[in-house]
Formats: structure tokens, C-alpha cells, sequence
């Protein structure tokens, strides 16, 4: 893994990302894992600039890697740029990835038993229901238990299929 050391070298790292695809162009790594070590060492760093790329990756249409766009998406619902993350997953969410659908049912999951959940938008949870069932039966679900974690969460909220 790509050592990093300062939040100016992560910062650098998560911009040659979203440019160029890779946090350095000499690195043997996969460019997902250097840039999700990067934003994780933010995170821990300097959280507001963290939210703030977790925003660019999560809007980026030259980033493939599904699973740093899930771990940016699940960053926004664990802070409080909630409200953020909840308006991209109703705007997007028939484009949204199989991981950024497991984080966010996951997290709906576990917010149910939160004695102050956070409101949920109107119409939210109907339309990750209809992305799960667009993704279903993709190869990868089963790698991010996304069956098991659906079916979780139509237990919490006692929703039916």
C-alpha cells in the first residue's frame, strides 16, 4: 500500500484519483485501495475535507471503483452531512452501485433502531427497493451480501417485497 503520511498527500492523492484514475502513477497497488487508504487517513485527519471529496467520489462519473464510492457514500450517512447522502440516494438511486445500495440499506437497517432516526424522504425507500431489484441477480450481490442485507431491512421497516 501507498504510504501517506499528511493530509496534503492525501489530498493530492484523491485528486490525481478523480483526475487521472490513480492516486500515484508508479504505485503496483490498485488505484481503489491507495485512494481508499487516503480518504480513510482524511477521515481520522481532517473530516471536512474528507466529506468533501466523499462528495466528488461519490458524483464522479471517471471513477469505477464501486466499492470507494460505497465507502464514500457510507462516510456521508455516518456524519452530519447526512441529509447530503440521503438527497444523492433520491436523485440517483436508479444509478447508484451495488455497494452504494448495501451501505445505504444497511444503514437504514440500523438507523431504525436509532430513538431519533433522521427523516427518511418521501418516496426513498421505495426506489432503493426498485434499484435491489434491478441488481438482484448481478454476479457481485452475493459478494456484498446485498440479499442479505435487503431482506434486513425489509424486516426493520416491515416492508414487503
Amino acid at each position: 500500500m501507498i504510504k501517506v503520511n499528511s493530509t496534503e498527500k492525501n489530498i493530492e492523492g484523491l485528486e490525481n484519483y478523480l483526475t487521472n484514475g490513480y492516486v500515484e502513477p508508479d504505485s503496483f497497488n490498485d488505484p481503489e485501495d491507495d485512494a481508499l487508504e487516503c480518504l480513510s487517513d482524511l477521515f481520522v485527519k481532517d473530516q471536512e475535507c474528507c466529506l468533501f471529496f466523499c462528495k466528488k467520489i461519490i458524483n464522479s462519473n471517471n471513477i469505477d471503483g464501486v466499492f470507494i464510492k460505497g465507502s464514500a457514500l457510507n462516510f456521508l450517512l455516518l456524519s452530519e452531512q447526512w441529509s447530503y447522502a440521503f438527497e444523492y440516494l433520491k436523485g440517483n438511486a436508479y444509478n447508484i452501485t451495488i455497494a452504494e445500495l448495501g451501505k445505504a440499506l444497511f444503514y437504514f437497517y440500523c438507523a431504525k433502531n436509532e430513538t431519533d432516526p433522521y427523516p427518511v424522504p418521501e418516496g426513498l425507500f421505495k426506489k432503493l427497493m426498485d434499484r435491489y431489484e434491478e441488481l438482484k441477480d448481478d454476479p457481485d450481490a452475493k459478494f456484498y451480501h446485498l440479499h442479505e442485507t435487503y431482506n434486513d431491512f425489509l424486516k426493520a421497516y416491515s416492508l414487503n417485497n
